[in-house]
């Protein structure tokens, strides 16, 4: 399927399809932000507070590759009809979860079909437009993907402050089966894939999957599950690393690879491969932590926190309509696009840094409405600009394996904030706590007192009889914390501007 093929009609309804089910992915996966409070409240785990997030997108990251490469192979209908299907029918187990350990198992299947919908959404928009025209489709993707993720969270708080956190998850169902039915309707069939059977490099898929899961389940675990020098951490770790070495031996010698390693050798692609993994980190970490630091820290509703997201989303909507259309404009000029999108995302993370429980509202917003504008334009210029470099036949490929190392950063993002703000909010109620007052304590009473993290906070731990001396100090613990990650998110932001140096001064390259 190519846009120059179809009609104008044909393609808006394509387009329109496409763009739905690209909502439903982002909806889906922005809303948790918000009730993860609440569902840590309900179920426990504070110590786990980030891993329904990760669980999806450890999945989601590893489906990415293998989506677009099966896309290239069989057509997108195929796979954005399975990718909607998998992303709904799983809500309903998610929905009806009752301990924490179900809700990640069934987060990660369901991450399954995010991967899928988010991967050939955005290949599809850049076949339905030519080379020239793509900086202006991707704002419109941009535009879609931040309109759901704006009403994400504001529909996640109200839902929360009005009903259970269960129903954010059974609203899918209802919606899906409009999306899967629109695509039915408007998706073309495939084209061109008559004669010779497409081949899959199974083996190639196998050890991705296996270094890809390995690694991230690793990584998300470390310091949290287990010591990070603990015999499971580093096992699974080497497991990865054996894997992930094995794959790249097997592509190298495979004509059918899933992820051709022939588009490393661009050096466009390499830098914008290292800025989407970078940015990956900031983006998703901040949209994940920003609600907890206003409901724990500030004691914001559930709604409210759900608003105050809002401006990031905007930021997102305006860095990448922005930058999509000054790239149209300029003909595909990347290197000054990126630099002031990087270092906007580097400022903003820098402000977000020095939150605290007395920031004003108007301060809040500035601080992350900038970051938004700078992940936003990041996003788009570097879609923008892989689709451009690699060959037509790699165009799925190429999108996916920008998709997958933007989710591998955000899946490291997210586990290393998460295993950040869980460890040094231990460590900083043990500080802050008086001696007599820990020694009145039982024996591992504090490690259980911030396992329940946010129900200290919320008020949920009334009657339960814990100190008031904990319940004090948790909050200045916990913002503490949040503090920590956002600098080290800081320090992330600004090794991806320091990456946008190496971006070739011209196109093609």
């Amino acid at each position: 399927m190519t846009g120059g093929s179809m009609s104008r009609g044909q393609r808006r309804r394509v387009l329109g399809g496409t763009m739905a089910a690209l909502f439903l992915a982002a909806f889906g996966n922005t809303v948790v932000a918000t009730v993860l409070p609440a569902i840590i409240a309900d179920l426990g785990g504070f110590s786990r507070y980030a891993w329904p997030s990760t669980a999806y997108m450890v999945t989601s990251t590893t489906a990415m590759p293998i989506a677009g490469k099966l896309s290239d192979l069989y057509g997108r209908r195929l796979l954005f009809l399975f990718g909607v299907a998998a992303l709904v029918l799983s809500s309903l187990p998610v929905a009806l979860s009752q301990s924490m350990d179900q809700l990640i198992l069934f987060r990660a299947i369901q991450g399954i079909g995010g991967g899928v919908v988010m991967v050939t959404s955005m290949a599809a928009a850049g076949d339905l437009a030519p080379p020239e025209e793509r900086g202006r489709y991707h704002g419109i993707v941009g535009m879609v993907f931040s309109f759901a993720a704006v009403a994400g969270p504001p529909v996640g708080g109200f839902i929360i402050d009005h009903f259970h956190w269960r129903w954010t998850f059974l609203i899918n169902l209802p919606l899906g089966m409009l999306v899967w039915i629109m695509l039915v309707r408007s998706y073309p069939h495939p084209s061109g894939l008559g004669g010779e059977q497409p081949r899959v490099d199974y083996p190639g898929i196998v050890l991705l999957v296996v270094a890809a899961i390995s690694s991230l389940f690793a990584l998300s675990a470390a310091g949290v599950l287990y010591p990070w020098g603990s015999p499971q951490i580093l096992g699974l770790l080497a497991l990865g690393m054996v894997a992930g070495g094995l794959f790249f031996v097997v592509e190298s010698r495979s004509p059918h690879a899933i992820i051709p390693l022939g588009i490393y050798r661009i050096r466009t692609v390499v830098v914008a491969l290292v800025i989407s993994f970078l940015t990956g980190f900031v983006m998703y970490g901040s949209i994940i932590f920003i609600p907890l630091f206003f409901q724990a820290v500030q004691g914001t509703s559930a709604g409210r926190s759900g608003a105050l997201l809002i401006p990031i989303i905007f930021g997102i909507v305006t860095g990448a309509v922005v930058s999509g259309r000054l790239l149209s404009r300029s003909g595909g000029r990347y290197f000054v696009h990126a630099l002031w999108s990087t270092a906007l995302a580097a400022v903003g993370m820098l402000f977000l840094s020095t939150l605290n429980p007395e920031t004003g509202l108007a301060a809040v917003v500035a601080r992350i409405f900038t970051l938004g504008v700078g992940i936003g334009g990041v996003i788009s210029i570097f879609t923008v600009a892989v689709q451009n470099t690699v060959a037509s036949r790699d165009l799925g490929v190429g999108t996916s394996t920008l998709q997958f190392h933007r989710a591998v950063g955000g899946t490291v993002g997210v586990a290393i904030m998460g295993a950040v703000v869980a460890q040094r909010t231990k460590s900083r109620l043990s500080d802050l706590l008086p001696e007599t007052s820990r020694a009145q304590l039982p024996e591992g009473w504090l490690e259980s007192a911030t396992g329940a993290g946010v129900r200290i906070v919320s008020g949920a731990s009334e009657g339960t009889g814990l100190a008031d001396a904990v319940a004090d100090h948790f909050t200045q613990a916990l913002a503490g914390a949040l503090g920590d990650a956002f600098a080290l998110a800081t320090v992330v932001a600004a090794l991806s501007l320091v990456a946008t140096l190496f971006l070739p001064r011209r196109t093609g390259n």
